[in-house]
């Protein structure tokens, strides 16, 4: 069995270089314990649009609201006007249950969460760049208490309740690998992002949603292949992507279980050139261990890496109760 070491540990043994982090849905665990948002849409199982989410075999809003308001032109070209209307209402309804979903998994404001950023904000600060697979705000809140990371919209300007455009040559250290709730694609493709201004940035969302009739930018459950499909097809996601397959650092991964359905992860880390793969587990034991150690052994065969990888308890990061 390989060796359990501590945070501390593996901070010393990377003393002097710089550092990549990725976190995965530990990282919010404690205060955003969810599935994912179509558990917590009210979109009740069994009903036709719910159907239409099992028939697709997706999680996506957007793959599911692009198929009714395709039924849509088809219904008015076969002049079942009725029917059209219809499914254009049921369209919305798929708007309001992601809103009804982004409020029941989120605070109105940042503030209302009840916990110093100052831990979190300390624990990313041992890192030169932070790869997140998180599409929920709680990094996004911390980064603004804290400032400690830029996320390559300083380039882009204010306008309304939006900043943007993400420019690549901008300087930029934090990036969304599935994108987030507070990022929008333009009709141009160029990604703006909500700003929590004003009535706030879940209003913001909530409101874009409902009356732009514009979904957040972000990678939903699925399967690695899936998730690839919607990285490949947004230039923004895929920079991030490419980023971390160009990472060079000894890189952290924190709260994330290395499981199939991101695959496409850890084929851009084992091929990647990282010195160092250090890998978080969550209260470890022998069978945990086995479990991912076979899991990191098999992504590493699978590109024929040669990266090595070490183990440390993710507890004694201390997160969020330093």
């Amino acid at each position: 069995m390989h060796n359990m070491i501590d945070f501390d540990e593996a901070l010393e043994r990377t003393k002097g270089e710089e550092r990549a982090l990725l976190i995965g849905n530990g990282f919010s665990a404690e205060y955003f314990n969810y599935r994912n948002l179509l558990d917590n849409s009210g979109l009740a199982v069994g009903s036709p649009v719910r159907e239409i989410f099992n028939i697709l075999g997706t999680v996506d809003f957007e793959a599911v609201i692009r198929a009714l308001e395709g039924a849509v032109v088809v219904e008015q070209g076969y002049r079942n006007y009725a029917h059209a209307s219809e499914i254009m209402l049921h369209a919305q309804m798929v708007r309001e249950a992601l809103v009804k979903a982004v409020n029941a998994t989120h605070p109105i404001h940042r503030q209302d969460l009840g916990f110093q950023y100052t831990s979190s904000a300390n624990f990313l600060a041992n890192f030169c760049t932070v790869f997140s697979l998180n599409y929920d705000l709680l990094l996004y809140w911390v980064n603004l208490e804290k400032c400690r990371l830029a996320d390559g919209f300083g380039l882009g300007e204010s306008e309304g309740y939006f900043r943007g455009p993400f420019i690549e040559g901008a300087y930029c250290n934090l990036y969304n690998l599935h994108g987030g709730l507070h990022l929008f694609e333009t009709d141009d493709g160029g990604i703006i992002k909500a700003l929590d201004t004003g009535m706030g940035v879940i209003a913001t969302i909530s409101d874009t949603i409902i009356n732009k009739r514009r979904l957040p930018l972000y990678v939903a459950e699925g399967t690695s292949s899936q998730k690839m499909r919607k990285i490949n097809s947004v230039a923004y996601l895929r920079y991030c992507y490419d980023t971390l397959r160009w990472n060079s650092c000894s890189i952290f991964v924190y709260g994330h279980s290395a499981d199939e359905n991101d695959a496409h992860i850890y084929r851009a880390i084992f091929g990647s050139k990282a010195k160092h793969l250090y890998f978080g587990v969550y209260k470890p034991n022998p069978e945990k261990i086995n479990i991912f150690d076979g899991l990191l052994s098999k992504y590493q065969k699978t590109v024929g890496s040669h990266l090595e990888y070490t183990f440390f308890d993710s507890e004694t990061a201390k997160v969020w109760n330093a």
